[in-house]
Formats: C-alpha cells, structure tokens, sequence
C-alpha cells in the first residue's frame, strides 16, 4: 500500500481527498507522527536525536506492509532523503525541481523555521544556481495549530503579495500552506506548493514499482 507520513492531522484530510480525486484504486495508510514536528519546532531544527526517531518509525511503517512511503513533512524530508530506500519519496522535491528551473530569484516562504533549511537545500540540490531568499512567517503558525486555516492562508497570501514583484517563482514551504496558493492564482509569477505536485509524482513512482 502507499503509506503517507504525516506530522499534522490536517494533513491526512488533504491528502486523502487528493488520492481519492488522483489514484483511488490505490490502497493507502496514514501515519500520523505529530510529537516529531513538535520537537523540531521547539529546537528550531531536526536534531540528530529528532532525525534518528524519525528513521525509525519510517522503517516500521516500511517492514508494516507498505509498498511506498511518502514523507508530507518538508522539516522531516532530509530523514526521508536519507533513509537510501527507493520506497521512500518526500513530497516537497517534485516541487523544488519546478521551482529550480523557475527564471529569476527564487522566495521560499515559510510558517515554520525549521523548514526552511531542508527546502533551501533541496532547492539548491535541484538547480545549483538558482538563486534563493527566504521569508519566516512564524507568527501564522499559531492560526493553524488553532484550526482557523482560512485565516492563516488569507494573511500567507497577503504577505506573499507583497512581495511576489521581486522574484520569479514563489514556493510555499509546507503543505500546509497549500491554500494560500489558491488565493494567489492571478500573480504574473508561479506559486508553487507541494501536495498535488508531489501527489502526481509519487503515484507515479507507486505505479511504476515491481
């Protein structure tokens, strides 16, 4: 089956209505490991003990029956990357691949600090010479750890429309952030954000397995 790695409940939702809509043949499961993003939020960062924890759920979710792992956390995606199994994909790189081949700089926005670090290396894995600047938006999170999302992807969007002139591609860090993207379809410049891009390249990838 395809199991999803989740670290936000919300998650689940928003993932379960895109396989439905993308790949409903499809057998799934849902692991929800919410204390990981904790304790990388409160550090600022995934530490060693942080990235250990999250190798070792990830491969009792593996040796649990599932055919594909798909990481949905972006600040737990270098533990994905580094887990060397070709069964194991993270959501954010089908994106990063987009953004890379993005003309102009490149502003990757983010909720989280801890994200902002493995976005930025991906990104810079994806296309070398791209060039990259960030935005923190930590005073949102509390919007959507409260579960009022609509106004936490208003004031994403609000934010971002402030600074879309400057750059020539927008990436929206955590899939959390999915929905300020849809607020901002009518900027000259790509918003990108990783669920339904990742979504298409790991169904894919499911269906391609022997």
């Amino acid at each position: 089956m395809l199991t999803f790695f989740h670290t936000t409940a919300s998650n689940e939702t928003l993932f379960r209505g895109l396989l439905a809509e993308m790949g409903p043949e499809i057998p799934s499961r849902h692991v929800l490991a919410a204390d990981l993003l904790d304790r990388a939020t409160a550090e600022g960062r995934v530490t060693p003990e942080i990235a250990a924890d999250v190798k070792t759920r990830m491969r009792a979710a593996l040796d649990d029956g599932a055919r594909m792992l798909l990481c949905t956390c972006s600040t737990l995606g270098t533990c994905a990357d580094q887990m060397n199994d070709p069964r194991v994909m993270r959501i954010d790189r089908p994106m990063a691949q987009r953004a890379a081949a993005a003309d102009g700089r490149v502003l990757v926005a983010a909720c989280v600090a801890s994200t902002l670090d493995p976005t930025v290396t991906l990104l810079r894995e994806s296309g070398p010479h791209a060039r990259i600047e960030t935005l923190l938006m930590a005073d949102l999170w509390p919007h959507f750890q409260a579960g009022d999302r609509t106004l936490y992807w208003q004031e994403i969007a609000e934010r971002l429309r402030q600074q879309a002139s400057a750059f020539g591609c927008i990436v929206l860090a955590q899939a959390s952030m999915a929905g300020a993207a849809d607020l901002l379809r009518d900027l000259p410049v790509p918003v990108l954000s990783s669920p339904r891009i990742g979504m298409e390249a790991a169904i894919a990838a499911y269906r391609n397995l022997r």
